[in-house]
């Protein structure tokens, strides 16, 4: 940590770096930073994973996978299944997959993956981060290989290993509700919603913050009110032609989504106040959220 902060620090293009026993020196234009080491025994072993079947992705693709899903996973080490991210290689798609229980984001890439049954492992929320971080051309290939309790992402300039999570996922697919289990459908625009969430944030709070959204004819109306703090109501157009339904949501949670998506809108599918909402981008791309109801 203190080397990535001496190098971040310096505003020279090339930096010239010496070392005699453990202490390293540092030099660039006009700055200098001589840091001790440590013994480089002391360094946790870095396990070997041996080359071996693997999935070639675009990494571009990947990482928006990743945009998509890892969000909504656990921040609380409570849960600890929950706190990965389930990835699904499928012979003809790959699957991100995270929940916290209140929540789920699900998306999917077509993609002949070349295996010949499902492959499933849950993936910690740091290792993809730092995949994300690693980042440098989207054009690049991606290998995925899946090991019995590791996984390795492969790039061309760097690799990315990672104990996998032990714990059952819960089952996603009894999570994602049908068509059929969620009548009501409203087309609604990003930009349109991300503000009107954000101006609901102002006045939900911080302790249990709470949104309602009004469906009613083309409108939706998004209100939010706190004691001791105000209320505020935003108004907008909408595709929605059923009966009047009123959801409560936290409002976090949906402003998190949409910052996710580059898309310009967003189906939102539903029951009634108490039944799970669906934020359907597209086919491959799903948020399932749960109401408050209390």
């Amino acid at each position: 940590a203190t080397l990535l902060s001496a190098v971040r620090s310096m505003s020279s293009d090339v930096l010239q770096i010496s070392q005699a026993g453990q202490v390293y020196e540092i030099v660039g234009d006009k700055a200098f930073f001589k840091l001790n080491g440590d013994d480089p025994d002391l360094f946790p072993s870095i396990p070997v994973i041996e080359p071996g079947a693997g999935v070639d992705v675009s990494l571009s693709a990947f990482v928006d996978l990743c945009s998509r899903t890892t969000f909504a996973a656990a921040k609380e080490m409570g849960r600890y299944a929950f706190n990965g991210v389930l990835l699904e290689i499928d012979p003809h798609e790959i699957t991100l997959v995270a929940t916290d229980g209140r929540r789920l984001s699900l998306a999917k890439l077509p993609l002949e993956t070349g295996v010949l049954e499902r492959r499933s492992a849950v993936v910690p929320i740091k290792g993809l981060a730092q995949l994300q971080r690693l980042v440098t051309d989207e054009d690049q290939t991606l290998r995925i290989e899946l090991r019995e309790s590791m996984v390795a992402l492969l790039l061309p300039h760097a690799e990315v290993q990672a104990q996998l999570v032990q714990g059952d996922f819960p089952d996603f697919r009894a999570v994602v509700p049908g068509e059929e289990d969620v009548p009501g459908i409203a087309t609604i625009g990003r930009d349109e919603l991300a503000t009107a969430i954000q101006r609901a944030l102002v006045t939900a709070g911080d302790d249990g913050p709470k949104v309602e959204l009004s469906f009613s004819g083309g409108n939706l109306t998004v209100v939010s009110s706190k004691e001791g703090i105000g209320e505020s109501r935003s108004d907008m157009g909408i595709d929605y032609s059923g009966e009047t339904v009123v959801i409560r949501f936290n409002p976090n949670f949906i402003g998190e989504f949409l910052k996710t998506m580059p898309e310009n809108q967003v189906t939102f599918r539903f029951k009634d106040r108490s039944s799970a909402g669906l934020f359907k981008v597209s086919d491959e791309s799903v948020y399932v959220l749960m109401p408050i109801t209390s």
